[in-house]
This record gives C-alpha cells, structure tokens and sequence, in this order.
C-alpha cells in the first residue's frame, strides 16, 4: 500500500473525495426575495441611464423611477409577503413530540399571509431538553382558496389536508398546535374561516392595484391630469386592502396560550403597515400632482417631462360648446380655405367679421385680404435646451401638425 498523499485528503478506501452536506434552516421566502431582486434589477437598468441625461432632468428621472418602482414593488411584495399579522413568544416551556415526556424550550413565531401562515420553531443548547437534534424549523400551512367539508378527507380544505399530513409526518408539537386553531369551523370558532375570507377579498385588492399602477405610468406619458387621478385610485386600492383585512380577519382576537405567561398575541405587522403607507402617500402624491397641473402647469410638465401644448387642442375644444367652437373658427383666421389649428393661431391677428352696419367702413378688397402675422418675440429660457433635448419628449410621438409657413 502506498503512502499517504496530498491527494488521499477526504477520502476513504480510494473513494472520490466526499463532501458533507451543508444544512442551513430556511431563512427567507425565496418568493419574496425573487420579487425584491426583479425590482432592483429594474431600477438598476434605470439608474445606469441617468449621467447621459442633462441638467434638472437627471434629478427628476431619478426621482420618477424610485418612486414608480417602489410603489409596484410594494404591491407585489405585500401581496405575497406573511407578515400582514405577526405574533411571538420567547423562551416558551412546551413538550417537543406528541407521545414523549420531554420538554423544550423555544422561541415560536406566527408568521400570517394573505394566503397562509408561516409557524417557526427553535431552540438550541441546553434549551433542546433531552433531544439530541437540530431544532429549527419553518413549517408553511396554506389555505388557498376553498373552504371545503368538514374534516380532513380528500374533500375537505387546503388547509385541513395538510394539517393532517403534518401530523402523519410527526411534526412537532407547538406548530401542530398552533395550526389547529384555524381547522375549527364551528361554535363560534372560525378562525381559519375568517382570516381565508379577509385573505381573498384583499389579495383581489392587491391584484387589482397592479393595473391600475400600470395604467398611471402610461397616462403620466400622455396627459397628467388623468395620471394623477389613477394614483390616487391605485392608493384607495391599496388602502381598501387593509380595511378588508383589518375588518373581515375575525370578529375575536386570536390568543394561542402555551402557559400562563406565555402566550402568542398577535398584532399587524410589517407587510400591513407598509401596504398602508404606501396607499395613503399614492393619494397624497396624486392630490399634489392634480393641484400643481391646475394652477402650476409650467413647473409640473418641466418635472415628468413633457410638453405643456400637445394635449391643449384636444381639452379645449372638448370644453367648449357648438357656438363657441363657431366663434373660435371665425376669430382665427383664413389659411388657403381652411381654418388654423395649430398652436400658432394664437399670435396671428384675428380678422374682424363685417357686419350690414359697419359695411360702409371696409372697402372690397380689404375684405380678400391675407391675414397679417404678428410672430411672438421670443423669450429666454435656460431651459429651452435643456426641454429640447428632454428623454421623455424624444420619446413622445408628436401629435401637432406642423405649423405652416408664414406667407411673404
């Protein structure tokens, strides 16, 4: 037999090199966290666009972007994120397997969802009792969406199945207790039964404000008034959401005790808040944004972006009655047959309509005569350039019709 080498290392009778496994408890939602990684590699796609714009602009697309992407990551994230109701326990004193004497004691958390609950227990050193393993454990019980019968037969709900298949796979104690409390559905006691309704009805809310956010990123690109209004209605949403949670969850306030000071309280927590936050600052946002397109329209369209006139034809001949549009055609003037309806109608000297009276004050040929243009002297502006050359205008597709040339 020859020697030991350097390559005999972690091998055992000439056998490949052998690795053991490496075990890590769960310690996060892969959902949450693939949602959380999509948004930030979308605001990073923004944010390495940002030195090729110029001037103020750079600030504003900055500022558009981070708060568009965190309004749609929050909805998302809310959505799919337990932590809409919470409750802890530390250092509780409780048995460790149903048909066993020995005790634990360990830190119990309730993790709740829109869709389910999240149980955790651990415990480590001396606090395993007399069971030598690794206690750490993160079991999910989902309940999506059907109640189903009574019991825990192939008919009966999400929730109640696997429950039973908990049990049969020896689950530890705590958690099979504290799941228990929502496969009651009687006597008064419908836990489960209300937190699945509060859980539907919201989770519909949530999925609902996704479109709507979209839809207020797409009119901030044509018209601001309506952006600001579906942000305000993507807000209400989202707030709606948590009255519907916060009303339907259970007419009781759930208390899971496992000793006389130990108990599991629980209390909203980081997704509910967050979700509520975020749908009062969309409405708040939106009300501003309203407000400053009608009294300060110059200073909103310099912030997204976009031009102040391409809309102006559409709104206000809308606006306007039969007998004003009329008038508002005979004041403009006469183009090759055809009334003006660029935006430079405004600067071309309005020809006055003769009437029997006043005939004798014009001459014949006056009436033929073309109309006389008056160009608006031009004004400085810094930031003339600067809205030239702006992203969101080089995007836009032009909706005027080019201004016709001024006669000789």
């Amino acid at each position: 037999m020859s020697a030991p080498g350097i390559f005999d290392a972690f091998r055992s009778n000439g056998a490949p090199t052998y690795y053991d496994s490496d075990k890590t408890p769960f310690m996060a939602d892969i959902l949450e966290s693939g949602l959380i990684y999509a948004f930030v590699i979308l605001a990073f796609s923004f944010f390495i666009i940002l030195p090729g714009i110029r001037g103020k602009e750079r600030i504003f697309v900055f500022i558009r972007v981070t708060v568009t992407l965190f309004i749609g990551g929050v909805i998302m994230l809310t959505n799919f994120g337990y932590e809409w109701e919470v409750a802890e326990a530390k250092n509780v004193r409780t048995k460790y397997k149903a048909g066993s004497a020995g005790e634990i004691t360990a830190d119990i958390g309730v993790h709740m969802g829109l869709r389910g609950i999240n149980v955790t227990l651990k415990a480590e050193g001396e606090n395993r009792g007399p069971f030598n393993e690794t206690i750490n454990y993160n079991e999910h019980f989902d309940w999506r969406w059907e109640q189903g019968r009574l019991g825990f037969g192939i008919f009966a709900g999400r929730f109640n199945q696997e429950f039973r298949a908990r049990q049969f796979r020896g689950t530890p104690f705590p958690i099979i207790w504290i799941a228990e409390y929502f496969i009651f559905d009687g006597e008064g006691v419908r836990w489960g039964r209300h937190y699945r309704q509060a859980g539907w009805y919201a989770h519909i809310m949530m999925w609902l404000a996704l479109p709507l956010w979209v839809l207020t990123i797409i009119l901030f690109f044509i018209l601001l008034k309506y952006g600001a209004y579906f942000l305000m209605l993507t807000g209400g949403v989202m707030v709606i959401a948590n009255i519907i949670w916060a009303t339907l969850r259970n007419p009781f306030e759930l208390l899971i005790p496992f000793s006389a000071e130990h108990k599991l309280e629980f209390h909203f927590g980081a997704s509910f808040y967050l979700n509520l936050f975020t749908g009062l600052l969309c409405i708040i946002l939106g009300a501003v944004i309203w407000f400053l397109d009608l009294r300060f329209p110059e200073l909103i369209t310099n912030f997204f972006g976009v031009d102040p006139l391409q809309d102006d034809n559409f709104i206000q001949e809308d606006s306007l009655s039969p007998d004003e549009k009329m008038n508002g055609l005979e004041m403009t003037g006469i183009d090759n047959g055809q009334p003006h309806n660029s935006h430079e109608d405004r600067y071309r000297k309005p020809i006055p309509v003769p009437t029997p009276d006043d005939a004798e004050e014009y001459e014949e040929d006056d009436i033929y005569e073309l109309p006389v243009f008056e160009p608006k002297p031009a004004k400085s502006n810094k930031f003339g350039k600067r809205k030239s050359r702006g992203l969101t205008q080089r995007l836009q597709k032009p909706r005027r019709r080019s201004t016709p040339d001024i006669p000789e």
